[in-house]
């Protein structure tokens, strides 16, 4: 068998041949996802061949030293390796792109090409029905988890007081310059003013909040990883952050940072009511499926979000112009949205 690639440019016809079990006589390879925040490579690779398809996805860890040392800690290669080979068949209600490979050691992962489905654009925002669509996905995904004993079974996949996600307070002091110097004049000075008094109350609110009842998110939940069919259906990829944590992990991320602000002022209210209902109707019981307990949540997600772009400006590369606009953004998306729901006073700031 040919050697598992390390980057791209190791891709070669021998070791496609050899993992998808067909005779593949040539392929040429598009990069794509440059700048999109993941810590991989991707490429759509087109084949020539017997019986192959036309394209496949193949996904490798990034090539960055600092993200590979940042990958391995935080897991997220052997997290999604483990999701496609472990749990991808005891999905229900939930379209995921079919595996064609995956190994853990070295990570790689082929993954059919959904092409003509077209991924959403998480920097210009969802349309009005792809909110909706995204809201209903989160509610099954959510529901369907929901305090289910089986998760104890995936010891893999992390919680929220996981020691990666408790070093925010840690990295803090050291982002928390960087990031004013960029953003503190276009952003609400009330927030900021919470982040910082928020800081020394992570690892107890940590406690508090990861005693709600936990379910399957998947931890990335933005437009950039869900692609849209024609008929309205959509698919979600990039299971690499996936964990066991309270439901409204996801929706923080997604109607928090995807949506811009004044369509989220608009709809955020008929959104939750969606997801709530969702939930309901999913088995959930109505007092983890209250509009007041997830909006609680939400606002508290969403402080501690915003303070955990502290950590997240050291990452970023001012010379990516798409990752830059991305994290401009999701910063200015965030902190408009804890301003909105009063998050520091509902945490007693």
């Amino acid at each position: 068998m040919g050697g598992t690639p390390i980057v791209l440019g190791d891709i070669n016809k021998t070791w496609l041949s050899d993992v998808l079990g067909v005779r593949v006589t040539d392929l040429s390879m598009q990069v794509i996802g440059a700048g999109e925040g993941f810590m991989g490579q991707l490429a759509r690779v087109s084949l020539q061949g017997d019986n192959v398809p036309a394209s496949v996805i193949v996904k490798l860890p990034t090539s960055d030293p600092g993200g590979q040392v940042m990958g391995e800690m935080m897991g997220v290669w052997k997290r999604e390796h483990r999701f496609y080979t472990e749990l991808a068949s005891r999905m229900k209600g939930i379209t995921l792109a079919t595996c064609l490979y995956s190994t853990a050691e070295p990570y790689a992962l082929i993954l059919e090409d959904l092409s003509p489905a077209r991924a959403g654009d998480q920097v210009a925002g969802p349309t009005p029905a792809q909110a909706r669509t995204a809201i209903d996905v989160a509610a099954t995904l959510h529901s369907n988890w929901f305090d289910k004993p089986e998760l104890e079974e995936f010891d893999w996949m992390p919680r929220l007081d996981d020691p990666m996600t408790a070093s925010i307070g840690t990295m803090f002091p050291i982002g928390w310059p960087i990031f004013l110097e960029r953003y503190q004049d276009s952003l609400p000075p009330r927030v900021l003013a919470w982040c910082e008094k928020f800081v020394p109350m992570i690892e107890t609110w940590m406690k508090t909040y990861a005693d709600w009842p936990c379910t399957l998110t998947h931890g990335d939940f933005r437009l950039d990883n869900m692609f849209f069919s024609e008929n309205g259906s959509m698919t979600l990829i990039d299971w690499q952050l996936s964990m066991r944590t309270p439901s409204t992990t996801d929706l923080v991320y997604f109607l928090g940072t995807n949506i811009p602000t004044a369509m989220r002022r608009e709809m955020q209210d008929e959104l939750i009511i969606r997801y709530c209902n969702a939930m309901r109707d999913g088995g959930v019981p109505d007092e983890w499926a209250d509009y007041d307990r997830i909006v609680q949540g939400y606002a508290e997600g969403m402080l501690f979000y915003c303070t955990s772009f502290a950590a997240s400006i050291l990452s970023l590369d001012p010379a990516n112009e798409r990752g830059a606009a991305l994290m401009d953004s999701l910063v200015r998306r965030a902190f408009s949205a804890a301003d909105d729901l009063d998050a520091g006073s509902r945490l007693g700031i």
